[in-house]
């Protein structure tokens, strides 16, 4: 949870995810919405690595304006976690994590949805909105 948003009265917001996964699990990182200006993305970890498109890796930024809106994630992990959090890029260089950077967590029937505010306390959280879903087998 995020120090920054609980101190100013909004318990709800998450600054590092780590969500639950097995080794060798799929899922889908589906790209809803992105604000104008800059870019927006996420940034995938786990202990053993992701694989997306043939790619293998152990983080990914991955970018809403040059990936497709929908990219097929590969698990691999030991630790049985997929740590995630929100980037961005208005021109200086990739950022995260910043202060008062966070996300809105919602669950859904397959995965969750996740709605991200970049910088500052009184945004609508619209700056990215993307969900991460299990794929059946």
């Amino acid at each position: 949870m995020s120090k920054a948003f609980t101190e100013a009265g909004q318990p709800d917001v998450v600054k590092w995810e780590v969500l639950p996964v097995t080794d060798g699990e799929r899922l889908c990182l589906v790209f809803e919405s992105a604000r104008a200006g800059g870019r927006h993305g996420v940034w995938l970890m786990t202990d053993a690595g992701l694989v997306v498109n043939g790619q293998r890796a152990p983080s990914m930024d991955i970018w809403q304006d040059s990936a497709p809106q929908i990219v097929e994630i590969t698990v691999g992990t030991s630790a049985g976690a997929l740590h995630l959090y929100n980037i961005w890029d208005t021109g200086d260089g990739r950022g995260s994590q910043s202060w008062s950077s966070g996300m809105r967590v919602e669950e859904l029937p397959t995965g969750r949805r996740y709605r991200c505010n970049d910088i500052g306390f009184d945004g609508p959280f619209d700056d990215l909105v993307f969900r991460i879903e299990r794929m059946s087998s």
